[in-house]
C-alpha cells in the first residue's frame, strides 16, 4: 500500500509514521508548485494526508475530487506529528 503526503518541507518524521503503519511507499508533494493542481494521484495510493498549513484551496479541491472518485481516504491535519498520529488513530488507518 502507498500513501501520499501533501504539504510541508521537513516531512521525514511524518513519512516514518506512515511507514510504521505499514505503508510501503510514501509519495510527497510540497503543494507549492502551480502544476500541483494538475497532478494526478499515483495509482496505488490508498491514503492521502494533507497538511493544511501548506496547501492552497485549489489544490485541496483537486485532491478531494480525485480521491472521492477513486474512493481514497483523505486525512486533513496541521503540520504536527502528534496531530497527524491522532487523526490516523481516530480513523484506525493502517495499511492492509
Amino acid at each position: 500500500m502507498q500513501a501520499l503526503l501533501v504539504g510541508g518541507d521537513y516531512v521525514e518524521p511524518l513519512i516514518g509514521t506512515l511507514k510504521a503503519r505499514g505503508f510501503e511507499r510514501v509519495h510527497h508533494w510540497d503543494g507549492r508548485k502551480q502544476g500541483d493542481t494538475r497532478k494526478l494521484l499515483p495509482q496505488d495510493v490508498s491514503l492521502v494526508v494533507v497538511l493544511t498549513d501548506y496547501t492552497s484551496h485549489p489544490l485541496l479541491e483537486h485532491l478531494r475530487s480525485q480521491a472521492r472518485r477513486r474512493g481514497i481516504t483523505v486525512v486533513y491535519s496541521r503540520r504536527s506529528l502528534v496531530e497527524v498520529r491522532q487523526r490516523l488513530d481516530a480513523q484506525e488507518l493502517r495499511a492492509a
